[in-house]
């Protein structure tokens, strides 16, 4: 942390308080959910008295230590300029679904892809007993051209049909590896072990949900996985093959050098049209669209989970599509408006939607599953996003909420760590669900 953050100073408004912090998670619901009075709730810092986020801006700087530099003040402009004018707390509508749809509908045309529906012409490819449930590895297609890999969990005691979970498998800059990094599967690369154990505590929670009477089924995002960059040098080396156990070294080189190569992909998207962000929307609303297929499966009992650019996604599929009737978004719930200064490298540029920010922020585009539950789950010292951006983003939805008459349906859990989703965290979204699907 800067001097000058530390000294109550952040971009050139106040830091939030201890106090200021307790409060907004009192009244969002974090202290309720974990059952914390707010003296226990105290968060264990040995030096700082506020969570810490590793903050980036300095308002003793010329331009706030921005990566934007000299840029800043122009962009920032732009920025301050752009007013959410179809964000619920500047509407206050009166009628709650036609503003929905009417946000909903400027959402899918910023996005420039909206495929029309499609027969998912699912194909089962393998079925492995997992003793408390099923795991069907399978294909559907999203599009009549694009068919996506998913694995589907199938609980086998259970009373059919049963709820069911879309859950969203993270980025983290590992693209060799997209739902795996989620489910648990057999003969399991090191490197897969252990970054499951870096940002899930070793635990796959698809897994868990199966086990509790859960249907989960989970993707392959778009540029990961099965559906990641390989590149004809690849082929020529014989690399980027997931047919053998490549090496560590081998397998952190291709991710590095698809990290590097997101830039040039979306510039190439853009100019051709369409929206990595859109892409992954119509990806994910087409797999409620397979699942409601499913003959094990409840289409009226449906939530959805993800951590990181998997939070980003399920708070767009919750907002987007009213048959998600509860979420979880770990990770990644913060205003777009703080980003700026100090946190312009974590601007998602897989789910850059152009002109967004005209009409709704983060937080107002998760506003609109209200009155659905919405339970968010950040750690004090994820670096991706500053303490009052996160806090902007709790109080806006908790307001959201309460002015619908439905101030229990959303809550937080915020814990002392860093970007992960944590085993609390995840037994606290199995009972969210449990409550509330």
């Amino acid at each position: 942390m800067s001097s000058s953050a530390a000294k109550g100073e952040v971009a050139g408004r106040t830091q939030p308080t201890r106090r200021d912090i307790l409060q907004a998670l009192g009244a969002s619901g974090a202290l309720a959910l974990t059952g914390m009075t707010p003296a226990a709730a105290a968060l264990p810092q040995a030096e700082a008295s506020t969570p810490t986020t590793n903050l980036q801006a300095d308002p003793a700087k010329k331009w706030k230590g921005s990566g934007l530099g000299s840029l800043y003040p122009f962009v920032k402009q732009v920025q301050e300029e752009a007013l959410s004018s179809l964000a619920y707390l500047r509407v206050r509508p009166k009628d709650l679904e036609a503003w929905k749809a009417e946000a909903r509908a400027r959402v899918f045309d910023l996005f420039l892809y909206r495929p029309a529906p499609c027969n998912p012409m699912a194909r089962v490819l393998k079925r492995v007993d997992k003793g408390d449930y099923i795991l069907e590895y399978l294909q559907f297609h999203t599009t009549p051209d694009i068919e996506v890999p998913a694995y589907f969990l199938i609980p086998k005691r259970a009373k059919f049909p049963v709820p069911a979970v879309v859950a969203s498998h993270c980025h983290g800059g590992f693209y060799y590896w997209g739902k795996e990094k989620i489910v648990e599967t057999e003969n399991e690369h090191p490197a897969l072990v252990e970054y499951r154990r870096t940002y899930y505590d070793g635990l796959s929670y698809p897994a868990t949900l199966a086990r509790n009477g859960y249907a989960v089924i989970v993707i392959d995002m778009f540029y990961f996985g099965e559906r990641r960059l390989i590149l004809d040098s690849d082929l020529e080396q014989g690399i980027n093959d997931r047919s053998k156990q490549e090496p560590t070294e081998t397998i952190n080189t291709i991710n590095n050098r698809n990290g590097q190569s997101e830039g040039i992909f979306v510039r190439n998207m853009l100019m051709s049209g369409f929206t990595w962000g859109g892409v992954l929307a119509w990806d994910d609303i087409r797999t409620i669209d397979y699942l409601q297929t499913r003959p094990e499966v409840n289409p009226n009992r449906i939530a959805c989970v993800g951590l990181s650019v998997g939070g980003y996604r399920s708070n767009f599929l919750a907002g987007l599509d009213p048959r998600i009737k509860a979420a979880c978004v770990a990770g990644w719930m913060t205003s777009w408006r703080d980003l700026v200064p100090g946190f312009e490298r974590n601007t998602i540029i897989s789910g850059v939607t152009p002109g967004l920010l005209k009409y709704l922020d983060y937080p107002d585009v998760g506003s609109l599953t209200i009155p659905n539950p919405l339970m968010v789950v950040h750690g004090w010292r994820d670096g991706l996003f500053s303490t009052e951006g996160v806090l902007s983003a709790f109080s806006t939805l908790r307001q959201c909420f309460e002015a619908v008459g439905k101030p229990e349906r959303f809550t937080t859990y915020t814990y002392d760590g860093p970007h992960k989703f944590p085993a609390r965290a995840q037994q606290l979204m199995l009972e969210w669900f449990n409550r509330w699907v």
